[in-house]
């Protein structure tokens, strides 16, 4: 019985924080998921690593927007468009998915390990990914 009391009262704190936007849920994409969907087109890619990190490389024709930015600059993006945030491992794309959304972006998605996993699974990059 405490155990469905311990299971009820963490259900209830998910339920206030997701409300009260202190916890974000945010959609992941794989890297094979990504590529059916650039294949067909209609998507943009937002990358929001550092200007340094972008010049070793980055997946083609991706939108760079560093995340220190993403909060001033989100009107460059269209809101209507399914938009694909990756970073180097997935943790600031994350954070910029929750900007995103809280301006409006509902078709928002967090590449999947970041960069990283797009390169070991084979992912086409502009550049050498050292």
């Amino acid at each position: 019985m405490k155990i469905v009391g311990i299971i009820g009262i963490i259900i209830v704190v998910a339920v206030v924080l997701l409300s009260r936007g202190l916890v974000f849920a945010y959609d992941e994409i794989t890297e094979k998921e990504l590529k059916e969907k650039m294949a067909k087109g209609g998507l943009v890619l937002l990358d929001v690593r550092e200007d340094d990190e972008v010049a070793d490389c980055k997946i083609p024709e991706s939108i760079h927007i560093p995340l220190a930015q993403v909060n001033t600059r989100f009107k460059e993006l269209d809101p209507q468009k399914e938009i694909v945030v990756y970073c180097a491992a997935g943790v600031r794309s994350a954070r910029a998915s929750k900007i995103l959304d809280n301006a409006g972006f509902k078709k928002v998605k967090n590449l999947k390990g970041g960069i990283r996993n797009w390169t070991a699974s084979g992912g086409t990059v502009v550049g050498p990914c050292k």
